[in-house]
């Protein structure tokens, strides 16, 4: 199967990020208001409900599907939890489920990064780190890969 994203190439240098647990992005971070945007978008898709994260750091809110749903069971990191944005100082990443076609396609174009744990051999491939968005336009990016992972969850024959 082919990427269906179809993205540009994320401008200037990519972010700092660790190398370890946790994973996550240390630099470049997208301002306040554009990540209060984020928040308010994901957490309106149909289905989808804010929790606390059941595997990222404190402060991390959840997509998590609500439980009526029929969905995608390859789609989840853990439960019914298919992304999760990481609270300050790691202000606007966040991690996501994709096919590993589209999970590729994010890290080629400059947006994001294999989990550690992919890194590792720990985790297949599919589960990556989407850089925060910086402004307007990177958010509608960001939206996108997101839309990606919430289609897929949402999907029950891929």
């Amino acid at each position: 199967m082919n990427s269906t994203l179809l993205l540009e190439t994320r401008p200037g240098p990519r972010p700092d990020t660790t190398n370890r647990l946790p994973h996550w992005q240390l630099n470049q971070h997208g301002p306040k208001d554009i990540i209060v945007k984020l928040h308010a978008w994901a957490f309106s898709l149909e289905g989808v409900e804010n929790q606390d994260s059941l595997i990222s750091v404190p402060g991390s809110r959840a997509l998590v599907m609500d439980s009526s749903v029929e969905c995608n069971e390859h789609a989840f990191m853990v439960g019914r939890e298919f992304a999760h944005i990481h609270p300050h100082p790691d202000h606007g990443s966040m991690h996501l489920m994709l096919p590993a076609e589209d999970a590729q396609e994010v890290a080629d174009k400059g947006w994001g990064e294999d989990h550690y744990l992919v890194t590792r051999g720990q985790f297949p491939k599919g589960l990556i780190l989407v850089f925060s968005p910086r402004d307007e336009r990177e958010l509608a990016t960001v939206k996108t890969i997101v839309k990606r992972s919430y289609d897929w969850v949402n999907s029950n024959n891929e």
